[in-house]
């Protein structure tokens, strides 16, 4: 075998060896170049009079992975908040999701005597699921104020949402938007996920 010949031997036998170290070139998840802050719900969704209490100033910056925004109405206590997490996996979005829940049903129910407490569970006036999410959980209940609560992950998105609730028990009555108006603001978030999946055309990781 000449000179010649053994060099393109052997640079054969690295090209080989270095395909097969390869590491599989792994697409990017959907919307990992848009910021976050595009899948808020709309200010729409809310009652007249509600506005954006606070937002995150790096709402336009596509970089942040996790980002919340309040909503209120001036001259009143009640408020709904919202948080949206990106992990760059759908693995790493079910691990968000099972934490966050894990954390809210784990919390110490210990209120106060002063304080109002009924458990947290399904609400019988909000009929909805959501056909979109990969998992969805909503609850309402008392404590101290009267809220509902709900998670959900789209793919490799995880949303919060804590969505204080006008009710009466035992003669104490709180503000907050009514059933009907709570389901709406639910809706509308997950017709925004919906609708921004939609858009993309990559596939889920």
């Amino acid at each position: 075998m000449t000179t010649e010949q053994s060099v393109t031997t052997m640079l054969a036998v690295l090209a080989i060896l270095m395909a097969g170290c390869q590491v599989p070139w792994q697409q990017e998840p959907p919307g990992w170049h848009s910021p976050v802050a595009e899948l808020f719900v709309d200010l729409a969704a809310f009652p007249e009079g509600w506005q954006i209490d606070s937002a995150d100033k790096t709402v336009t910056d596509s970089t942040i992975n996790h980002i919340g925004r309040t909503w209120g109405h001036p001259g009143k206590p009640e408020t709904v908040n919202q948080g949206i997490w990106r992990a760059y996996s759908t693995a790493k979005a079910k691990r968000r999701y099972a934490e966050l829940l894990k954390g809210f049903l784990r919390l110490p129910r210990t209120p106060r005597p002063e304080e109002v407490y009924v458990e947290f569970g399904p609400p019988r006036a909000i009929d909805f699921h959501s056909q979109t999410a990969d998992e969805f959980y909503l609850a309402c209940g008392w404590w101290d104020l009267s809220y509902c609560v709900v998670f959900a992950r789209y793919r490799n998105y995880v949303t919060s949402m804590y969505l204080e609730r006008e009710a009466e028990l035992d003669g104490r009555r709180v503000g907050g938007l009514t059933d009907p108006e709570i389901e709406t603001v639910i809706k509308a978030m997950d017709a925004r996920f919906e609708q921004f999946f939609a858009s993309l055309s990559t596939p889920a990781p």
